[in-house]
């Protein structure tokens, strides 16, 4: 007889390993309830170790069935229900971590808008100098266009060719690279109007998200 009380005492004993599987070791939530008790074994008769808050963080040694054994930063471990568990960050971190988001997609934006104002005060101040620089170049063509005709005195015309086709070389150079940049400037200005795009919409999807998350906690209170 009390051969086989020990058997069965065995047997319950292990019943537990059997049918308890291990997970890894993983950060999980306490979802929102009041404090929840974390016991000894699993079963409500056992002695309770810790009380745990909502929104506590803590790491996930094992599972078996409706129980859960954790580890809390204390280093202590226990049993809870699973019911009580969620992989989810508690909503208020969630918020948090989203508004932190929106504050720094505003400096952004703010720091693109700047960028793009000094880009088109650029672009404007090229557009002037090109402007200049082509009417300097049509008069300095006037005047060696003029010179050609001008057989007067040969040897000064000649200097005077000379010298005008140099003007006339640095100013075609310099009309070139203005030419460049003002293209380059224009590249710039089309790419920040396309990231102030991209940072508009992502601010919204994350206001969007963040109304939809309190939408969703306000209705399943009230249910």
């Amino acid at each position: 007889m009390k051969l086989g009380s020990i058997l069965l005492f065995c047997t319950l004993l292990l019943l537990p390993c059997m049918f308890s599987s291990t997970v890894s070791a993983a950060q999980w939530y306490v979802k929102p309830s009041a404090e929840v008790p974390v016991r000894r074994g699993q079963g409500t008769g056992y002695k309770i170790v810790a009380v745990i808050e909502d929104g506590t963080m803590v790491t996930l040694l094992e599972e078996n069935k409706d129980w859960a054994k954790v580890q809390l930063k204390s280093g202590k471990e226990g049993w809870i229900l699973k019911r009580y568990l969620s992989n989810e960050k508690p909503l208020k971190e969630q918020v948090t971590a989203l508004s932190l988001t929106k504050t720094k997609l505003k400096e952004q934006l703010a720091a693109t808008n700047g960028r793009l104002s000094e880009l088109l005060q650029a672009h404007n101040k090229t557009e002037q100098e090109l402007t200049d620089c082509m009417a300097e170049r049509d008069t300095i063509k006037a005047d060696y266009q003029r010179l050609q005709q001008d057989t007067a005195d040969v040897i000064l015309t000649k200097k005077k060719l000379v010298a005008t086709e140099q003007q006339l070389k640095e100013l075609t150079s310099r009309l070139t690279n203005l030419q460049l940049e003002n293209t380059d400037l224009k590249k710039s200005s089309a790419l920040i109007w396309f990231l102030i795009g991209a940072g508009v919409l992502l601010t919204g999807w994350c206001i969007g998200l963040l109304t939809g998350k309190r939408t969703k906690k306000r209705r399943s209170s009230l249910l």
